[in-house]
């Protein structure tokens, strides 16, 4: 019996749900990746996160040369591509790792009704992430709102379960009558015209990162986490983004450092609350898919956003005039990775500071982040905004000031993403009395933050009081 493996945030061979179950029912199998329309739509794509895609693909093809296996590519969509390629190869069973975006779901049940139809086999298992939306629940049996007790009710689910590595000890062999594939043109293009991404992509590059990480940085975790002027996070988004680790291998290994050397328990509970967060934000996404369109919690529909186009090209450009916003959104620029306090200011400003729609800047991100992931980016977005579950409170609002403060105390970050600073005296970068003075080719600031916080505050409270108003029918 011949199987099929289709690729797609799962870009590894080991501890891989969907591809151990394909071993365990097949004699023979190659694998396949899909380059579908919307995966390539320049430019509301990343360059650099297919540039990573691209580098993450060639290093799955490299570990399946070696078992003697092939990789093969091809493009248009995947409803189509995926039958007739099983057609041609009599191939009978078909593997894949669901996916949680709509878009996805809607994809995957027409996949499986032409496969079905065809008289074929579909086996598909969640490994994007430890738990799904219906794995934890309430007592009342719903979903949860609120990170807190979710990741309570997530840590006993975990603690109750089997973690074992899933990679069986047996490989099926390859399709023996497999015959030159061509290469699709679309990505022979995009490899030519693509720069080389500023991360390595690959099996091999994720799990050195993660034992870099775990060899010491993990331990001051708790303490530098925050701290974008020091390496001390484990830049892992984007590995787990396209899987070429798997989040339980994360957590596996993470555990058994603390376990090994209790000083590293802080850091790595830490951390792994923090991966936390990336299954809540995918459970949210799941249950409500609507979130993806507007706001989680609706009484914030009734938000004026200002949305000025001057402001906002402004933030896109890193020229702002406050050098925290311009450092991340220069970083974000220049390597399609921002650091996550960074990400979480300079969003508050954006939607805070200068009243501009959120969905505005949840995009600009995913055409830029190398690690753009829906849920995750959804969910970063609506908690800066406060519109979403388990949102950051209206008035709280970051001070870019006394963050940059606070977490680059020495400027190191900021000098490093914005050149025209790299002379400018340290107390100057965090503090808007000495703003004009920073330096002749850097901009001052656009808004005043003082005033700008009251307009904020002005302006979530005229939209609760318009929602609560519409509820009682006045």
């Amino acid at each position: 019996m011949r199987g099929l493996h289709w690729f797609r945030n799962d870009l590894r061979l080991e501890d891989n749900r969907a591809l151990a179950d394909l071993f365990r029912v097949v004699d023979e199998w190659c694998g396949l990746f899909v380059l579908e329309p919307r995966l390539v739509d320049i430019p509301s794509v990343s360059l650099k996160r297919l540039s990573f895609l691209f580098e993450c693909l060639d290093d799955l093809s490299n570990n399946l040369d070696q078992v003697g296996n092939r990789l093969v590519v091809v493009d248009g969509p995947a409803e189509t591509q995926i039958p007739q390629l099983m057609h041609k190869l009599s191939i009978s069973v078909l593997s894949f790792n669901e996916g949680t975006t709509p878009f996805a779901k809607s994809r995957d049940q027409s996949v499986i009704a032409s496969v079905e139809k065809a008289g074929h086999r579909v086996l598909k298992r969640r490994d994007h992430v430890i738990f799904s939306a219906a794995d934890i629940r309430s007592s009342k049996g719903s979903a949860y709102s609120v990170y807190t007790p979710y990741r309570n009710a997530w840590w006993k689910k975990y603690s109750l379960s089997d973690h074992s590595d899933t990679t069986p000890s047996k490989r099926p062999g390859p399709i023996t009558s497999l015959g030159p594939v061509d290469t699709p043109k679309i990505l022979i293009h995009l490899k030519n015209n693509l720069e080389r991404p500023a991360f390595k992509g690959g099996h091999q590059a994720a799990q050195d990162r993660l034992n870099q990480f775990l060899n010491k940085p993990v331990s001051l975790y708790h303490q530098n986490r925050d701290r974008p002027d020091l390496d001390g996070t484990s830049r892992l988004s984007m590995h787990l983004r396209f899987g070429t680790i798997s989040i339980r291998e994360c957590f596996k290994q993470a555990m058994e450092a603390a376990h090994t050397d209790p000083c590293y328990k802080s850091g790595v509970q830490q951390w792994l609350d923090e991966l936390i967060w990336r299954e809540f934000y995918n459970a949210i996404l799941e249950e409500n898919p609507r979130v993806l369109q507007g706001n989680y919690r609706q009484e914030y529909n009734y938000l004026n956003w200002q949305n000025n186009p001057d402001h906002f090209s402004a933030w896109c450009e890193g020229r702002t005039g406050f050098p925290i916003v311009d450092a991340g959104i220069r970083q974000l620029l220049s390597t399609g990775w921002m650091h996550n306090r960074i990400r979480m200011i300079v969003a508050s400003f954006l939607t805070k500071d200068l009243l501009t729609d959120w969905k505005l800047g949840e995009r600009f991100f995913f055409e830029h982040l190398v690690d753009g992931d829906p849920a995750s980016n959804n969910g970063g977005w609506q908690w800066a905004a406060s519109t979403g579950t388990d949102a950051q409170p209206y008035f709280r609002i970051f001070n870019p000031w006394k963050q940059s403060e606070r977490w680059d105390p020495k400027g190191d970050y900021i000098r490093r993403w914005v050149a025209e600073l790299r002379d400018a005296p340290v107390s100057h970068l965090h503090s808007p009395t000495s703003a004009a003075q920073l330096a002749s080719d850097y901009p001052t600031p656009i808004v005043d933050h003082a005033n700008r916080r009251t307009a904020a505050l002005m302006e979530y409270r005229r939209a609760r009081e318009q929602n609560s108003e519409a509820q009682q029918g006045v």
